[in-house]
């Protein structure tokens, strides 16, 4: 067992390996395929299929400066959408202890304890007031 671990390594050296692009295409070839299933089609199957092949591909290849320049461009796609998935989630967490209000006038997003009814609440950045009203 010892042998074939070393094979292994020895074929990886040089090699680009597994990066966040990598696991972006199997998520997504692993949707599709789920997809497919309630679907059954030829299209969605090739798709995957084809997404997967890419992918295990790109693990493979040596011209690593290329394959990171392509992680680069994926991560400053992907890293705004997904901090915006998190501020969502977060907010859905809190939406029984705190409310999200942007300011009127700088228009940076406040996060408020809930207080029933219409009170003034004063933005950090800007120091104006304003009226904050919430229902429930």
């Amino acid at each position: 067992m010892e042998s074939l671990k070393n094979k292994l390594i020895r074929f990886m050296v040089g090699r680009y390996g597994i990066d966040q692009l990598y696991y972006a295409g199997l998520f997504l070839a692993l949707g599709l395929m789920m997809i497919n299933m309630m679907v059954h089609s030829t299209i969605l199957m090739i798709l995957s299929n084809g997404l997967i092949l890419l992918v295990v591909l790109r693990g493979f290849s040596r011209n690593i400066n290329r394959r990171r320049i392509e992680n680069e461009k994926f991560l400053k796609l992907w890293n705004p959408v997904k901090k915006e998935g998190r501020i969502f989630l977060r907010r859905i967490k809190e939406i029984r202890t705190h409310r999200y209000r942007k300011c009127p006038h700088c228009k940076k997003t406040l996060k408020l304890p809930i207080k029933r009814g219409k009170h003034m609440a004063r933005c950090p950045e800007c120091k104006t007031f304003f009226a904050v009203r919430v229902m429930m």
